[in-house]
């Protein structure tokens, strides 16, 4: 297939940036080499400096038409999401780049005003703002556009569907049979067995048989960890700066944006984006994202920045850690927060307490990476997205399950991990490093337990153990949610989510919550797998590891595998039975709680 350019246009907040997101996940999930050019990325990179005259504003859209044109010439299928207002420009463009697919983003100004979570259309229509595209500055739609998609009166599904029937009908791309699901069925006879689950999947037609390992998030790992050469320099000069302290939180978002794990994001979200990710759990781009990541200052601290220049980032221990480009200075409103991200305002919620304490303004900006905050407790199990992406190359992985566990791998774990290893060739096993100090096990008793179950009980070669340098957050599905995508940027193509994945200690998440939130997204946008698994318990009905799936019999029947029953047992000196933890793991934990 030859290159070609998908140009979605319509007015602010149509719709043009979430649909170029799906698209491009759809069409990278079928093969098409796919890059996006975002009309706010651009106006940040390519088209800095330019103001919103109509001159302007068709020398942006020339620049973009020009680099997509370059991408279509390659072989890539170029999407641009730009308001594009003026119709001429676009006729101009359309008579230079083959292949050019115009796709009209159609909404009525009501409803734009109604979803517009800045309030600029009421701004606008009172008078407030000037020059605003589609109220009093003209935006001229599409005579003979390929395809129109009424984004106030259909799905984000359904025009979608509009857009690839059209991309297929046009040629562009080869039309996609039916592909079945993955079928799950027990091994043998049907009788009782201690055996796991085989999880058998039906061969993928070869031209969707994936090669290698799934693409990260947006596309691309964004590393914003400097190189040795600018170390130096860029430490001499944060010295000069306003320094902003940092809390165990903010050192983990500074971590995992400095190693691209949570890749697209190169730095503390502005105002738009956290706007979108609380209404609509999508960037400002369209792509999905469920938490925001977030830099919270004091007054003191606040009064001292100004929008374009640079402060310096502090670490608990006093070290310098990164430099933060200052784009944007905003109050949220807080309970709007809390309620979106835990469902609730209510203080005694850990999340709503953390988030209650933080300092009254954010911060956003793009970052500098200088040092790791917190630096690795375990520095053999510290790897970054790059590192873990090129171990599961070299043993020859193209299918990785993630699990992430704030808590020791007891046997209900083993049953999981175990089913998921049926459909993958590897598994990684990412302890959370920063857990509940009150609740949880401290890290390296959890690191120990976890070596002693994977030495002994699973396959050398197919098991990998990672510190993955993140906090809880306690926001139920939504943190399930973000750590499929950030296990994806790690290179993982399946996740497993528990049925208790991420609850808060106030409200817990029933599990059909956390699979609702995943299915407001296409597969192909999320790009990772979520694996479902129900609480596992030992069986007595059956003599084996099971779920309430695969086991007759009532709560009399089922020793529970928790993390919690062990530590309740351990803490009245009692050693859990093997059907619930690995004798050794089990004395491991006795001795290291009796030296506490």
């Amino acid at each position: 297939m030859s290159g070609f350019v998908v140009w979605f246009t319509g007015l602010s907040g149509a719709g043009k940036s979430t649909l170029a997101a799906m698209l491009s996940a759809e069409l990278r999930a079928r093969g098409v080499h796919v890059e996006v050019l975002d009309g706010d990325e651009v106006r940040t990179h390519l088209s800095k400096g330019l103001g919103f005259s109509r001159e302007d504003r068709d020398t942006n859209v020339r620049r973009i038409g020009f680099v997509a044109k370059l991408l279509a010439r390659a072989g890539a299928c170029a999407i641009t999401a730009a308001i594009s207002p003026y119709r001429a420009t676009r006729d101009e463009l359309r008579a230079q780049i083959p292949g050019f697919v115009e796709i009209h983003c159609a909404c009525a100004i009501p409803a734009l005003a109604e979803r517009d979570p800045k309030g600029l259309y009421k701004k606008a229509l009172a008078g407030e703002i000037k020059h605003f595209t589609g109220i009093d500055d003209p935006y001229e739609p599409p005579e003979h556009p390929e395809v129109v998609v009424h984004t106030d009166r259909e799905s984000k599904e359904a025009s979608l569907a509009h857009i690839l029937s059209a991309l297929e009908d046009l040629g562009h791309i080869p039309r996609l049979g039916h592909i079945p699901r993955l079928d799950l069925q027990p091994t043998g006879s049907g009788e009782a067995s201690s055996a796991p689950l085989s999880i058998s999947a039906p061969s993928l037609p070869r031209a969707l048989e994936p090669s290698a390992l799934p693409l990260p998030h947006g596309g691309e790992l964004i590393s914003r960890q400097v190189t040795p050469a600018r170390h130096d320099s860029l430490s001499e000069r944060a010295r000069a700066l306003v320094a902003i302290d940092l809390d165990a939180r903010t050192e983990s978002f500074v971590t995992l944006i400095g190693s691209g794990a949570y890749s697209p994001l190169g730095g503390f979200m502005t105002s738009r984006d956290y706007l979108r990710v609380l209404g609509d759990l999508r960037l400002e781009r369209g792509l999905p994202w469920p938490l925001p990541v977030t830099l919270a200052v004091p007054e003191h601290i606040a009064a001292r920045l100004r929008i374009g220049t640079e402060a310096a980032l502090r670490a608990r221990d006093g070290r310098l850690v990164a430099i933060i480009e200052v784009s944007e200075l905003w109050r949220p409103d807080r309970e709007r927060e809390a309620l979106a991200i835990h469902g609730t305002t209510d203080p005694s919620h850990p999340g709503v307490a953390a988030l209650l304490d933080a300092g009254p303004v954010y911060v956003g900006g793009e970052l500098l990476g200088l040092e790791r905050p917190a630096p690795p407790f375990s520095p053999a199990y510290d790897h970054t997205p790059s590192a873990l992406r090129a171990v599961f190359t070299a043993r020859g992985f193209r299918r990785v399950v993630g699990f992430q566990t704030v808590d020791l791998l007891h046997r209900g774990h083993e049953h999981i991990t175990r089913a998921a290893l049926e459909i993958c060739d590897g598994l990684l096993v990412h302890a959370l490093a920063g857990g509940d100090p009150t609740e949880d096990l401290p890290l390296d008793v959890r690191l120990r337990a976890c070596e002693a179950v994977l030495a002994h009980y699973y396959p050398l070669d197919r098991a990998v153990l990672s510190v993955y340098p993140a906090v809880t957050h306690h926001a139920g599905p939504r943190e399930a949610l973000l750590h499929a995508l950030t296990h994806k940027n790690y290179g993982c193509s399946h996740v497993i989510v528990e049925h208790d994945h991420a609850v808060g200690s106030v409200l817990q998440a029933p599990s059909h919550e956390t699979r609702a939130l995943f299915d407001r997204f296409a597969p192909a946008e999320l790009g990772v797998v979520p694996l479902f698994f129900e609480e596992a318990f030992y069986s007595t009905a059956i003599a084996a590891t099971a779920t309430r799936k695969t086991a007759p019999g009532d709560a009399s029947t089922r020793i529970p595998c928790s993390g919690k029953e062990v530590r309740r047992m351990l803490a009245r000196g009692e050693l859990p039975p093997s059907e619930m933890l690995r004798p050794e793991v089990a004395r491991l934990l006795a001795g290291s709680l009796r030296r506490s």
